[in-house]
């Protein structure tokens, strides 16, 4: 199984930069666990970053183009979508030749486990997941019981 080392993604809290991604003056609700995390996971992934997120939170934490408050590019996607929005990202930078962009997508169990479960498998059969996609607990334990092709 990769590391995180080894896709070259700093491995522990303190490697990560000191440059920002999430900037100050979001609309998230003050002490907000999901905006440490994301905040954490964007120094983690770097400046060459796409982003695609459902209609959730992180909506109203990237705020209304063109006051954002994350510097990052971000592609808001339908609820059900997240997974198929990353592999279409992923299959436009390289029909366009663009490399060394990371595309992810963050979604939680609903964007994932519920109503994005088919988004999400498809991607699987795709191939389109790299190692390193992070993903709802509920959908990895649901993805590990259904298996590849099956």
């Amino acid at each position: 199984m990769a590391q995180l080392s080894d896709l070259g993604v700093k491995s522990g809290l303190f490697d990560l930069p000191l440059d920002e991604r999430a900037l100050p003056g979001n609309r998230a609700c003050s002490g907000c666990g999901l905006t440490l995390a994301y905040r954490h996971a964007l120094k983690a992934l770097g400046q060459d970053t796409v982003v695609t997120v459902p209609a959730s939170c992180l909506t109203v934490l990237h705020g209304m183009y063109p006051v954002a408050s994350v510097a990052v590019n971000c592609v808001n996607a339908p609820f059900a979508a997240t997974a198929a929005f990353a592999s279409g990202l992923v299959a436009g930078l390289k029909a366009t030749g663009r490399e060394g962009i990371t595309v992810v997508g963050f979604a939680g169990d609903g964007g994932t486990n519920d109503i994005g479960i088919q988004a999400l498998s498809a991607a699987a059969e795709r191939n389109t997941m790299a190692s390193g996609t992070l993903r709802a607990a509920a959908a990895a334990a649901r993805y590990s019981l259904i298996g590849p092709g099956e």
